[in-house]
């Protein structure tokens, strides 16, 4: 697979998969790149902003914090 098939592919899967996450929280898939929406779902927001995060330290901050708010419960931790 040439280098242009692999990004095209790559992208539809990305486009896929954002258009499940939409679908599963009930709103357009634009909530995750649009800031500017007046109605935005704070599940949707809150996935744009992790997204807007580039430092893997500040994204794992960011975990640990909600971590700590959420319920006691059994989590399975990823890392």
């Amino acid at each position: 697979m040439c280098k242009r098939d692999a990004a095209e592919y790559e992208s539809d899967q990305s486009e896929a998969l954002l258009n499940r996450i939409a679908v599963a929280l009930d709103c357009p898939v634009e909530v995750f790149s649009d800031l500017s929406l007046p109605d935005r779902n704070p599940t949707a927001e809150i996935l744009q902003l992790w997204a807007m995060i580039e430092v893997e330290q500040d994204r794992l901050k960011v975990l640990s914090f909600i971590r700590g708010l959420a319920p006691r419960t059994e989590v399975p931790q990823s890392r």
